[in-house]
């Protein structure tokens, strides 16, 4: 008959595991070292970035808005997407029609 194998790790295997990968704090200098041998090639973006512990755990985050303005090119574009819907194809230049079409999929019956 089968063994039961219902744990198939103790408890402090299971802890040394999760602390070497970063599941959770590394709690000896071995987890810290295995640690940072698995990530020495990581690319952590955010070196200069600092988090507010004290603000998340008293749950006093603020949500910042962002607003990406639009560039010159980007404006005009939009202006003459605008034109184009409210007066159809005329007067637009030959990409920004190749754009409009681009955007919708070919049926299997249009013709050009």
């Amino acid at each position: 008959m089968a063994d039961n194998k219902k744990h198939i790790f103790d408890l402090e295997t299971l802890d040394y595991y999760l602390g070497s990968t970063g599941f959770i704090c590394p709690t000896n200098q071995q987890q810290l070292d295995l640690f940072e041998k698995l990530y020495e090639d990581f690319d952590f973006k955010l070196k200069e970035a600092s988090i507010d512990v004290t603000a998340i755990i008293n749950n006093q985050l603020t949500k910042k808005s962002v607003f990406r303005l639009l560039k010159d090119d980007e404006k005009n574009e939009i202006n003459e997407l605008k034109m184009a819907a409210r007066k159809g194809s005329q007067g637009l230049s030959q990409d920004i029609i190749d754009k409009m079409y681009g955007k919708h999929p070919k049926k299997s019956d249009d013709k050009e």
